[in-house]
C-alpha cells in the first residue's frame, strides 16, 4: 500500500503570525492614541492584545522595534496610496494636485496613523533603525525626482533643480496636517484640512509650474480680447 503523505499546513501558519503581528502593531497604536509614543510598553501591549511577552519580542524584539515597525509599517502605507493617485493623474499639473490631494486624503482618513508618523520619527531616526529611515525617506524623495525631471526637461515646470520639487509641492501640506494634527481640540481647533484641499492643490501647482504656461494664458487671453 502506498504511504499516505500529510500534507503540510504552513499557509494557516503563516497567515497566524500575520495576524499576531498585526495584532501586536494595532495594540501598539492604541496605547500612542492614549498617552503618545513613550506610552507604548511591552506591558501595554500584552494587555492590549493578548499575545504573550515571548510572542512580543520574537516578532520585535523591543519596545523600540515595535515602534519601529509600526513607523515604517504606516509610512509605507502612505507612500501606496499617494503613489497610486499619482499614478492615476493624467498630465503633469493633475500629477502634481494628485500628489498634495492624496497626501491630504490619506491623513483625514487616517489621523491616529498620520500622527504617529510625526510624533514617531525622531524616536526611530534616534534609534537602530536609522539606515532604514534614510533609505525609506530617499526612496520616495528619488521616485518624486524621477517623475519631475521628465516634466521640467519638457519645459512643464520650472527650471528648477528637482530636488527641490517635492519639498515646493507637499511642504505646505503637510505643515499644515501636521499642525491639524497637534492642534487642540473645540474652539480652538484648527479647520480640517479637507476645507483647504484645492487651495493647497493649487499652490502647490503655482510653485512649479512654468512660466510659459503663465504667459500661454495672457496670450490666449489677448487674443480673446482682441477677437
Amino acid at each position: 500500500m502506498a504511504s499516505r503523505i500529510t500534507p503540510t499546513l504552513s499557509a494557516p501558519t503563516s497567515e497566524a503570525t500575520t495576524d499576531r503581528r498585526q495584532d501586536i502593531l494595532n495594540a501598539a497604536l492604541a496605547c500612542a492614541v492614549d498617552g503618545g509614543v513613550d506610552a507604548v510598553s511591552i506591558d501595554g501591549v500584552r494587555a492590549r492584545c493578548g499575545a504573550s511577552v515571548g510572542s512580543i519580542y520574537h516578532h520585535f524584539g523591543n519596545k523600540d522595534g515595535i515602534v519601529a515597525a509600526l513607523f515604517f509599517d504606516i509610512f509605507h502605507d502612505q507612500s501606496r496610496s499617494v503613489q497610486a493617485q499619482l499614478d492615476a493623474a493624467r498630465g503633469v499639473e493633475a500629477g502634481v494636485r494628485a500628489l498634495v490631494t492624496g497626501y491630504l486624503d490619506w491623513v483625514v482618513a487616517q489621523p491616529e496613523r498620520a500622527r504617529f508618523l510625526f510624533q514617531a520619527r525622531s524616536a526611530v531616526a534616534a534609534g537602530p533603525r536609522t539606515p532604514d529611515l534614510a533609505q525609506a525617506a530617499s526612496r520616495r524623495n528619488q521616485a518624486l525626482v524621477a517623475w519631475f525631471e521628465p516634466h521640467r526637461q519638457a519645459g512643464a515646470v520650472r527650471n528648477l533643480p528637482c530636488e527641490l520639487m517635492p519639498s515646493l509641492v507637499m511642504g505646505p501640506v503637510q505643515s499644515y496636517c501636521r499642525a491639524w494634527l497637534s492642534g487642540q481640540e473645540g474652539p480652538n481647533a484648527l479647520t480640517s484640512p479637507v476645507l483647504y484641499r484645492q487651495e493647497l492643490a493649487a499652490a502647490a501647482w503655482r510653485s512649479v509650474r512654468a512660466a510659459r504656461n503663465r504667459l500661454q494664458r495672457l496670450g490666449e487671453a489677448g487674443h480673446a480680447f482682441a477677437d
